[in-house]
């Protein structure tokens, strides 16, 4: 190996500037998925490290109802130290600002947390230790409303002395708090607010420390056995600890797809780079092999230069990839439950540069390949037998090797394996149409009369002339946008739902759990504001018993049904209504608008896709239980519901004439037009009806806002790294046709085109390259974006035609720009340096 070493490197010493070019097109991959990799190591093992605080106890039992008299022995007999927590959304009333604002209250009783601290300031402010009233409430508050410890806050009916501030509590993320900020008070307390009443939304909970519990499975069995009716949930640290993992894993899935394809488009620079350079080398091959080198030898010069230019950029990719992974805990922390320590993960940096020096072998092997086809004779012979060499037989299982590898690696990182499999193949339907466009458009100009005019008919030509590189220019510049282009799609699409609800003139004020006898107070006091009841509809809380003749007890215990659990065990909030509304649309059967029949199953409205979960269709039978009494219901009818609307919208819609007498609580939205309207509505209703909560849904808007912009800068800043590896995508793939346009420049200069002519058929080729490439490119990625959007992630996606339009026209331009300045000096070029060849 010594003298392909020494060829190599001395080789390589005249050729650095386009070697860091090849170097450069995976680093940016390289560095993309070292961070991702490593930061979700950072989260993984903080999680572990922090298990037991997460929950801050050994086992939670909740339901969304008082526990039953049954449960409580149940709850007794597993004995160890207990802990209770009663949590609900109300409105609280600053008296010092004279404000309302939608909270979470958490009535707490015992020394929770067991594991972990729930730290306050000043320090063991916790009100479960207190019997008066007392709260502490979370910072965000004391910041928004400049309350200080010893200020006052009104809960329901009692008012609360406050004596500290929320800091930090165990398993719980920065932004916990956001939409509705959490106010703890002592339990003993709760019935005086008198804020818990008949159909309230409310959770319990019971805080269990005992480390030699039973498994957690067993228990569940044991309630689902002798307790099926009792929809009781239990959580222990390992639950919890997938339950917080499961949405960064989410979010770490996305990003290491925005670092996979970096590195796959990382690798098409590769190829274009290795291909210019190996152009240049091939009367190299000729004399090597003509002094008697074989070959594999030859062959074996080049694949070290590559081995070593596809080693230094994985290094240098995992070396920047380090740094990134110290940015992202800053930009996440708020979104973490967990403190991160930052340390290296060798793992991650070891697959990292693994997997990119494994792509960047692979891609450049492609054109290495045919350098072991060229001949002694080539050194002889010169230009003549230019891109003559067959192809290799090996092109096609290495073709083979290089869709399994990346379609495995596809598979293995996203959490449905068949989900990889489809962006795999969609990959692979990109670069088909890219090449068979580039395909056919050369044929349809071979056989078409080209236009009269001399610059525009020279640079169409270009596109089918012999060692044209049309196929490889439209493959490289086309995949490089319709990878970029499909994740600003999808990235874009994730932001649309929150702005969306936050734009246009509907309702922006929710008032929930007004009780019958307040409803008209309530409705007379939104008048007197000025303001328009624009909907209502009354809630009425039910479970449900029986799917198609079958019992939601047999349901859970046959494992061949598929229904999630939430499903089988939520709390049915359903109306009742003659007809849809607004934001329903009917797409099957008939509404049903009034029924007065008890003797025969009632006709409901069941939404599209809560049918499709039931896996029930129209005339299939439902049971629910409306407070102690069965009702048969039978689907009339199915409706897509606009989620995004702000209006009450419902699963399941009962006809009028059957729920009227079941107890029930109303809700009702309205329109405010500014803030000042808002916060005086608040405090009216609040003083006359404090139960009733009045959430300004911008507030809302604007905490969900803030949350994804901390996603969106960590999706933007990552996909600068696709971008940045797109640019050198594309200056890599025009410079593999730098050679031969040296060549066709001069030869017009010798029949007669002057410089400029010969720099205006280059700009003209390179606009339509880089035109047909881009709007195909984009067309694929606003197709890609919608699969995404529908078939995976449920979303609706906008796709932007205009904005569109103007991406395509701005590759194109990209291209023509990049495609001239790497053109520079090709049309001074003298004619007597190419005509000597010849001779």
């Amino acid at each position: 190996m010594r003298f392909p070493l020494t060829i190599a490197w001395l080789d390589a010493r005249s050729r650095v500037r386009h070697l860091s070019l090849c170097a450069l097109a995976i680093v940016f991959g390289v560095a993309a998925m070292v961070a991702i990799d490593s930061f979700t190591d950072n989260v993984k093992e903080a999680i572990e490290a922090e298990a037991m605080t997460l929950l801050g106890a050994d086992l939670q039992i909740s339901s969304r109802t008082p526990f039953s008299d049954d449960i409580e022995s149940w709850i007794q007999s597993l004995e160890g130290e207990e802990a209770r927590e009663t949590r609900f959304s109300s409105m609280a009333y600053f008296p010092k600002a004279d404000s309302t604002r939608l909270v979470q209250v958490r009535a707490l009783e015992g020394n929770f947390p067991f594991y972990g601290t729930f730290r306050t300031e000043p320090e063991g402010a916790n009100p479960a230790l207190y019997t008066e009233p007392v709260a502490t409430i979370d910072s965000l508050l004391m910041a928004q409303y400049d309350l200080k410890v010893g200020d006052t806050v009104s809960l329901g009916e009692i008012e609360f002395k406050i004596i500290g501030e929320i800091i930090e509590i165990p398993g719980e993320s920065g932004f916990a708090g956001l939409f509705a900020p959490r106010i703890y008070i002592p339990k003993t307390q709760l019935d005086s607010t008198r804020l818990i009443d008949t159909g309230s939304i409310a959770f319990h909970r019971v805080y269990l420390k005992n480390d030699s519990l039973p498994e957690t499975s067993e228990l569940k069995d044991f309630l689902k056995a002798n307790f099926p009716e009792d929809r009781i949930n239990l959580d222990d640290v390992e639950e919890r600890k997938e339950d917080v993992g499961r949405p960064l894993e989410n979010l770490t899935r996305y990003l290491g797809l925005v670092g996979f394809i970096s590195l796959l488009l990382g690798g098409v620079g590769i190829a274009g780079s290795i291909q210019a350079y190996l152009l240049q080398k091939r009367d190299t091959v000729a004399i090597l092999r003509c002094l008697g080198s074989s070959s594999k030898t030859a062959f074996s010069i080049f694949l070290i230069q590559i081995a070593g230019v596809a080693g230094f950029g994985a290094g240098l990719g995992a070396i920047l990839g380090v740094c990134i992974q110290t940015l992202l805990p800053r930009i996440l922390a708020p979104l973490l439950p967990v403190d991160l320590e930052f340390f290296v993960s060798w793992p991650s940096i070891f697959s990292g540069v693994s997997f990119g020096f494994l792509i960047a072998i692979l891609f450049a092997l492609f054109p290495l390949l045919p350098i072991r086809n060229i001949s002694p004779l080539r050194a002889l012979r010169s230009r003549i037998d230019d891109g003559n060499t067959p192809r290799d037989r090996f092109v096609i299982p290495l073709a083979l090797i290089t869709a399994s590898i990346l379609t495995i690696y596809c598979m293995m990182k996203n959490q449905v394996w068949w989900h990889g499999l489809i962006f795999a193949a969609f990959i692979g339907f990109a670069f088909f149409v890219f090449w068979a466009s580039a395909k056919i458009l050369q044929l349809i100009l071979k056989r078409l009369p080209l236009p009269n005019i001399y610059l525009l008919r020279q640079a169409l030509s270009n596109l089918y002339r012999p060692q044209n590189r049309t196929t490889f220019l439209l493959v490289s510049i086309g995949m490089g946008t319709f990878l970029v282009y499909t994740l600003s799609l999808v990235q874009t699409g994730l932001l649309q739902q929150s702005e969306r609800a936050a734009t246009g003139d509907g309702p922006n004020l929710l008032l929930f759990d007004i009780q019958p006898d307040q409803r008209d107070r309530v409705y007379q006091i939104i008048q007197d504001s000025g303001l328009v009841i624009e909907e209502e509809a009354p809630i009425v809380t039910m479970r449900l018993k029986g799917v198609k003749g079958r019992t939601v007890s047999e349901i859970r215990q046959d494992p061949d049904v598929k229904i999630d659990a939430w499903i089988l065990n939520r709390e049915w909030r359903n109306t009742y209504r003659a007809e849809p509304r607004d934001s329903e649309t009917l797409i099957a059967g008939e509404y049903v608008s009034e029924w007065q029949s008890f003797d025969q199953p009632v006709p409901v409205s069941l939404e599209a896709d809560m049918a499709l979960d039931l896996g029930v269709v129209l005339g299939d039978l439902l049971v629910f239980d409306v407070q102690g009494i069965p009702v048969e219901v039978i689907v009339s009818s199915l409706r897509t519901v606009d989620w995004l609307q702000m209006r009450p919208n419902f699963f399941v819609t009962f006809p009028t004439g059957v729920l009227e007498a079941a107890p029930h609580w109303w809700i009702a939205v309205t329109r405010s037009p500014d803030v000042e309207t808002t916060a005086e509505l608040q405090r009216s209703i609040f003083l006359d009806s404090p139960n009733v909560s009045v959430v300004d849904l911008q507030v809302v808007l604007s905490a969900l806002e803030n949350v994804l912009s901390k996603i969106s800068f960590a999706v933007r800043f990552m996909a600068l790294f696709t971008i940045g590896t797109g640019i050198v995508v594309l200056a890599s793939a025009i410079t593999t046709s730098r050679y031969q346009r040296v060549r066709e420049s001069v030869l017009l200069r010798t029949l007669g085109a002057s410089g400029n002519q010969v720099k205006l058929i280059m700009g003209i080729e390179y606009l339509m390259i880089g035109g047909i490439a881009a709007f195909l490119g984009i067309a694929i990625a606003m197709l890609a974006a919608w699969a995404l959007a529908n078939l995976l992630l449920e979303i609706e996606v906008i796709l932007p035609v205009f904005d569109s339009i103007i991406a395509a026209l701005g590759v194109a331009l990209l291209t023509l720009i990049t495609g001239m300045l790497n053109s520079r000096g090709i049309a001074q070029h003298p004619p007597l340096s190419i005509l000597r060849e010849g001779e």
